[in-house]
């Protein structure tokens, strides 16, 4: 068993096989597999893996969240219970059985079987009947179910079941019950199927009883043990299904009824008004026999009506009014029929049908009311008129405008008619002789009105306007907003019009629609509603501008490489734009760098690749339109390459002038630039900024094309750079500045160099704050603020980004580069590494169990530090225990694949973040004659460059390297494998790593191999990194997923604390 399984999980597992719910496990000596059984909430079917490896499979919905279950452990237990281990052993070949023979066996249990006859088929009668009765309040009562079981071949002969849990519980363990002192097997074949699921809905209610204690009113009674309550909210599905499948016995009233249905009819009862001397009679033809209250039902025979809450109300009322007149009819005078119709009938029909002779509706006006108001603008105020139709019948406010019938009776609502005006009074109406009237409002007050207030009143009648008041409210469909765009140097300059308005009102108006207002008071008091479409869509579009807008009256401003942007949004807002030719050019270019027009610089010593050129071209046509960007071509590529004759086609460009660009690289790989510049661009002036500070300030006033330093020398000297007056500035590795409050990032960010690009494989490690942190330098002002870019959608940020990154990946642009072949390879940890670990991982997860947010981030250091000690173990605890005693797992079989790697001449770079880890592998290969480059963080340039060029030529079986040390910058394509010991929590990190050897100039298949220790934290890390992956796909590739940094959420998965059973 896995010790990473909680102890929760395991004891519930033990509680399954004590109750006998492992009904069978099977071995499969072909397939080393258990096949078994479990009866849990229902039938499960269980696959415990017969290997070491212990990979089990459950059909339980808990198992597909966590590969490990309830069930999987209870037929582990089941088996150590009867002394039989999980691990199946091949057996010798003659007892290894054939396919037929396994084919054969399979039918053959069935045949083994008992006959389903041995099992006498039982029938069931379920018997209903009130329990606890209220006489007073019979609506009240409850039903009980009792069950009678008994054998079906003598039905008549059933017997009661005396106590109704003990059968339930037997039932479903398919035991033995006693009926009639004859001791019964209650398997399922002995009931019907459908009985079955009957029996099943019986046994959840009986459990639901038991541990809810809400038979205490049964308990009183004569029932004891032998019933349950038959809840109100499943009673009457539980009726029909026992009805249905004609085991149901329901006494009500000394009736015993078999069969039941429940009606769709909402209103069964009938009533009648008629005529009679002097007045009228309210008569009861149809009332339930029953009603049942705590089941909101009404009997009729043997038909159930279910009832809402206002029926029921009404129902009860009429109940309680006719016990005490104890008569079907009511009389009511010729004075009373308005109240009778107005307040009796219209509740009956709620619940019934109410049939009124013709004479009586002669004499009534029984119309539905339909309300009309009528607002005017009469100087500074709105006079309002209410009139109410019943039908021709008018009632009005204004009593001109009155229309009453002279011999009938109208039948008025005047409910309606009172709260109508009560809100009207709530809105600071105030009553006159005429209606209502209130002072006309300005503003705001005036917008509302129209765009809140009617609307409101139009859900209770019709709303009419007179034409001075309509006037008050522009047709926005009537104005159009445009803009149109220019360009002016290094900016766009956007007009925005509205035709039919004055261009004095139109500031203004834009003003709004920048601060999302709904609408504008024009100078003459009108109403302009800005919540039009074509508005909306203008309001929508100035959002996704504002923070990069430079407003000047009614001329908005925003830079150049918004171009783009800008025609994007074009498509998705249908707004007018008349834009410039000259930026029609510029926004082709953006969309199509490829057909950019330039030529190659003749003094380039190299031969490009399409995707090289296309790289170089998006390069030069960026910098032309005086933008910048990120090239962030999948590492062994040759962005390097591209940059050089980026640099070479600028010098060419300007009469071979002195270009003075500064280069700026990790310092490992500055010398690295020197050399390829030397290769591919001899003609180049290039110059290493090294030495003491004094020296390097010498050496930038040197006459150079290009300047090379690195980011740390750069910080020191960064008054120095901002007066060496340069022109251009390339970032390699720039992920190197991905934090923004650095000191080196703020350096750079202050250079006034005009042209600047950056060069990354990975842009993006962690989160979208190191992309607006590289664009801060390379693009000031592109992105806004950090607080309000936070708040950018991730698809909004892609699709910002597109024209200003360049992303190519090698299975898209190499059809020549050898396949990559990545493989998860997983160790056991040994028995002492184990012990080390699980003592460790306890801790941990006791630790951080019990912390809630505030204390996790106040302990996250310590948490980190805790979770990088666990994956210390799993390489070797010597790492964090020095005078460990015991092997490790991982180190075991590192040193097999290395030795038959070796032997298969295979050459190998091996990565590590540990460098005492690092060590103790050098000290072992050693002892097995493989010969070892160790790159650590300390070597220097120079050392690193010849140990990288004697690996290509041959030298050494292995190269040893500090994964931060040598993640970045290395051609070692004279390595085909390449072993990561260890995870990082960063896959862009592994990324880096991998693409040292399986890159441009690499003839051979490159295998990649992680090694991890099974069952513990670096599992979960391995599922973290695949999480990690998707952000990077998003934002630089476009797909749809996100990414967050190593999270409290991220941390608890990989202790897997909080797993629910």
């Amino acid at each position: 068993m896995k010790w990473t399984i909680p102890e929760k999980i395991i004891e519930l597992g033990r509680n399954y096989v004590q109750k006998g719910r492992v009904l069978s496990a099977e071995p499969d000596y072909n397939e080393r597999i258990w096949h078994a059984e479990v009866m849990g909430s229902k039938l499960y079917e269980v696959r415990l893996d017969g290997s070491p490896l212990e990979k089990d499979w459950c059909t339980c919905a808990y198992w597909q969240d966590h590969q490990y279950c309830r069930h999987t452990v209870a037929v582990e237990l089941y088996l150590k219970q009867k002394g039989i281990s999980r691990v199946i052993d091949k057996p010798t070949t003659e007892f290894i059985a054939s396919r037929s023979e396994v084919f054969t066996k399979g039918f053959s249990r069935i045949l083994a079987k008992p006959a389903a006859t041995t099992v006498p088929a039982l029938a069931l009668e379920c018997q209903v009947e009130m329990v606890a009765e209220n006489l007073f309040r019979p609506e009240e009562n409850l039903f009980s179910l009792q069950l009678k079981v008994g054998f079906l071949a003598n039905k008549k002969r059933l017997y009661v079941v005396k106590n109704i849990y003990d059968f339930l519980e037997m039932w479903f363990l398919e035991g033995n019950y006693e009926i009639n002192q004859e001791k019964v097997h209650l398997a399922r074949s002995a009931f019907d199927e459908e009985i079955n699921g009957l029996l099943l809905e019986l046994y959840g209610l009986a459990k639901t009883q038991q541990l809810g204690g809400s038979n205490a009113n049964l308990d009183r009674t004569r029932f004891a043990k032998r019933a349950l309550l038959l809840p109100p909210q499943q009673g009457g599905r539980l009726l029909e299904e026992m009805s249905r499948l004609r085991v149901l016995q329901l006494k009500l009233d000394k009736k015993i009824t078999r069969k039941i249905s429940f009606s769709e009819n909402k209103r069964p009862l009938d009533f009648s008004v008629e005529s009679k001397a002097g007045g009228y009679w309210l008569k009861f033809q149809t009332l339930f026999d029953y009603y049942l209250a705590n089941y909101h039902w009404g009997v009729i025979g043997n038909h159930f009506y279910s009832f809402d809450n206002q029926q029921e109300e009404i129902y009860l009322t009429l109940q309680q009014l006719l016990k005490r007149f104890k008569e079907q009819a009511i009389a009511y005078d010729k004075s009373e029929l308005l109240p009778l119709f107005k307040e009796v009938v219209p509740l009956l029909k709620k619940i019934g049908t109410v049939t009124v002779v013709e004479e009586i509706l002669a004499e009534l006006v029984d119309e539905p009311l339909a309300l009309k108001m009528y607002f005017h603008r009469e100087k500074a105020e709105i006079t309002l008129r209410i009139d109410a139709h019943y039908g021709t019948a008018i009632y009005s406010t204004d009593k001109k405008h009155q229309q009453l019938p002279t011999t009938k009776k109208v039948l008025r609502d005047t409910k309606e008619e009172k709260q109508l005006a009560q809100r009207f009074l709530a809105l600071g109406y105030q009553e006159t002789a005429t209606g209502m009237a209130k002072t006309l409002p300005q503003g705001s007050a005036l917008y509302q009105f129209f765009t809140q207030e009617l609307p409101f009143f139009r859900q209770f009648g019709e709303v009419v306007l007179s034409k001075a008041l309509r006037e008050l409210f522009l047709d926005a469909q009537q104005f159009r907003p445009q803009l149109s765009i220019k360009e002016s140097d290094s900016w766009l300059d956007i007009h925005f019009d509205i035709s039919g308005i004055d261009d004095d009102e139109i500031d203004a108006i834009l003003q709004r629609l920048l601060n999302q207002e709904n609408f504008y008071t024009m100078k003459n008091g009108e109403i302009l509603s800005l919540e039009s479409e074509s508005f909306q869509q203008a309001s929508q579009f100035l959002q996704q501008l504002r923070h990069r807008l430079q407003k000047d009256t009614v001329e908005l401003k925003v830079p150049k490489y918004q171009a783009l942007f800008l025609k994007e949004q074009e498509q998705d807002f249908d707004i007018p734009i008349d834009w410039a030719p000259s930026l029609q050019q510029l926004t082709l270019d953006l969309i199509h760098p490829e057909n950019y027009q330039v030529d190659l610089p003749t003094a380039l010593q190299a031969e490009l690749r399409p995707y090289q050129l296309t790289g170089f071209r998006w390069l030069k046509m960026l910098s032309d339109y005086h933008l910048g960007g990120i090239l962030a071509d999948e590492m062994g590529l040759g962005k390097t390459l591209q940059a050089i004759t980026y640099l070479l086609a600028e010098k060419e460009s300007t009469d071979n002038q002195l270009l003075r660009a500064v280069i700026v690289a990790p310092a490992s790989l500055i010398y690295n630039w020197q050399a390829e510049l030397k290769k591919f661009a001899p003609s180049l002036q290039v110059c290493v900024v090294s030495g003491s500070k004094a020296e390097r300030q010498q050496l930038l006033t040197a006459a150079a094309d290009v300047f090379i330093t690195s980011y740390g020398t750069l910080r020191q000297d960064s008054q120095i750079y901002e007066e060496a007056q340069l022109n251009y500035l390339i970032l390699d590795e720039a992920q190197m500045v991905k934090n923004s409050a650095s000191k080196t990032a703020q350096a750079l960010r202050d250079l006034t160099i005009p042209k600047r690009f950056a060069l990354s494989g990975t842009p993006i490690e962690n989160n979208l704050g190191e992309l607006w942190s590289l664009f801060q330098i390379i693009m000031p002002g592109f992105f806004p603020s950090k607080e309000k870019f936070n708040q950018l959608s991730t698809a909004m940020v892609a699709q910002m980004i597109r024209p200003f990154v360049l992303r190519r990946a090698k299975s898209d642009v190499l059809d020549d580069l050898p396949e990559k072949i990545e493989m998860n390879i997983y160790s056991d940890l040994t028995e002492e590494q184990k012990t080390v670990y699980l003592a460790h991982l306890r801790q941990m997860q006791e630790q951080v169990a019990g912390m809630d947010s505030n204390a996790f981030k106040q302990n996250r250091i310590g948490i980190l530090a805790g979770l990088t000690r666990l994956r210390q173990i799993c390489c070797h605890p010597k790492l964090f225990i020095p005078d460990y005693v015991g092997d490790s797992g991982k180190l075991e079989q590192l040193k097999e694949l290395v030795v038959t790697a070796k032997e298969n001449n295979h050459k190998i770079l091996l990565f590590s973040q540990f460098t005492s880890m690092l060590t103790i592998i050098e000290e072992e290969f050693q002892k097995l004659g493989i010969s070892t480059f160790y790159l650590r963080g300390s070597t220097n340039p120079k050392r690193r460059l010849e140990m990288v060029n004697a690996f290509n030529e041959g030298e050494k079986d292995v190269f040893l390297i500090s994964l931060k040390a040598g993640g970045t910058g290395l051609n070692l394509t004279g390595a085909d494998t390449v072993i990561l010991y260890d995870l990082w929590w960063n896959p862009a990190v592994e990324e880096q790593a991998a693409g040292r050897a399986h890159r441009i100039g690499q003839k051979n298949v490159v295998e990649v191999w992680r090694l991890l220790a099974e069952g513990t934290v670096e599992e979960r890390i391995d599922l973290l990194q695949n999480e990690k992956r998707k952000l990077f796909q998003q934002v630089i590739q476009g797909d749809e997923e996100q990414l967050q940094r190593l999270t409290e959420d991220d941390i608890r998965t990989i202790l897997s604390i909080g797993a629910e059973n």
